[in-house]
């Protein structure tokens, strides 16, 4: 579609805007954030103090309580009642410790207990019988280190290993059937694929993320329905070009598997802005707007700016400080309408419990849509 039908378009959409029909599609888009920050983790591979990056990143987690958080963000979802929902970050922390004699020791440790959780059962378990897991991708993964059950690390001298895996996941409705697509890729992974192109960790492999899709029916409408998570933006430990190839690969995928007649729709933590600038390739959403994808923030009515990301790693600033938005809903067809494009969890009063002191849901905010073909 020529760049100049835009305005012209999107226009139209907004002037046609009208009360919620049965045949709405409702999506959302939500990154739950593993609880740390994981840069100073990555930059200490190889080095003498990996194993305080280990035990600071354990702490963090433990710190940012995962259970309340995907507590607060099930709540979210439960409320907003879409049919289908792109988790990222849905991640699992196991600990074993390494002698047995010490009777759990070091992973009972309190300062690190409350990390080893897995969020998707978590989240499951708060949302209840109204959702499932319709499929998700393995990503970054360590159950296993040289010789040793996972990833070496001590505390006060004590063993144990730490066994990790991140997962991008589509949640469907309970009332909503969904198959999974069978998508062609040269590293499959679960329902889904791993990118071809990742960021290189050294020892521990690499940041492998992925992408992975669902067809589905809503009143009479067919939709295949795909859920991403982009490596970051281009810094002085990630080249730029990295999510720039994961973004070149997904489209493509998208594209050439499409069956004719299906509606296309793209979520996720893109980790792309409108105001990005490239690195020797364009950036993730330059690339959905060349292919003619229609970014459905856009869409909707009004300037608000849209941030949904980020808020301290600590997630404990009294004031949100979201200041990017890279949590992206794409459309490949201009929707005959579009309603109720909001953010969710982005104001004081979705934090955890108690009032004053407790943390935002995630480090970024969930994007939902509500689109009609």
């Amino acid at each position: 579609m020529k760049r100049w039908h835009r305005p012209f378009l999107a226009a139209a959409t907004l002037a046609v805007a009208g009360t919620a029909s049965s045949a709405d599609i409702d999506v959302m888009t939500q990154n739950q954030y593993l609880g740390a920050d994981i840069a100073p983790l990555i930059a200490a591979i190889g080095t003498d103090g990996f194993n305080d990056a280990v035990v600071t990143a354990l702490r963090q987690i433990a710190a940012n309580r995962s259970q309340e958080r995907f507590t607060a963000l099930a709540a979210l979802i439960s409320k907003r009642q879409p049919h289908l929902v792109g988790l990222q970050e849905v991640w699992e922390f196991r600990c074993i410790p390494a002698a047995p004699e010490l009777d759990g020791y070091p992973c009972t440790d309190p300062s690190i207990a409350g990390a080893f959780n897995d969020h998707l059962a978590g989240t499951l378990a708060a949302l209840g019988p109204g959702y499932r897991n319709a499929g998700y991708v393995q990503n970054f993964a360590v159950d296993a280190f040289d010789i040793y059950p996972g990833i070496p690390f001590f505390i006060n001298g004590a063993p144990a290993f730490l066994q990790v895996q991140d997962r991008d996941v589509i949640l469907a409705r309970s009332d909503v059937a969904t198959t999974n697509v069978a998508l062609p890729c040269p590293r499959p992974s679960e329902d889904g694929c791993n990118f071809n192109v990742d960021l290189p960790l050294g020892a521990l492999g690499s940041v492998e993320r992925g992408f992975l899709a669902v067809d589905t029916t809503i009143d009479g409408v067919d939709y295949r329905f795909f859920n991403t998570h982009l490596e970051v933006q281009g810094n002085a430990l990630i080249p730029g070009e990295v999510q720039a190839a994961q973004a070149f690969q997904l489209i493509g995928t998208a594209l050439a598997t499409l069956p004719p007649g299906r509606q296309l729709i793209i979520v996720g933590d893109m980790n792309s802005s409108p105001n990005d600038a490239p690195s020797s390739l364009p950036t993730p959403y330059m690339q959905f707007d060349t292919a003619g994808f229609f970014d459905v923030w856009n869409l909707r009515p009004g300037a608000t700016a849209g941030m949904s990301c980020c808020q301290f790693e600590n997630l404990s600033n009294k004031v949100s400080a979201l200041n990017q938005r890279i949590d992206l809903i794409y459309a490949l067809e201009m929707p005959r309408k579009v309603k109720d494009v909001r953010l969710l969890g982005e104001v004081a009063a979705n934090k955890t419990r108690p009032p004053g002191r407790g943390l935002w849901p995630s480090d970024h905010a969930s994007v939902a849509g509500r689109l009609q073909y």
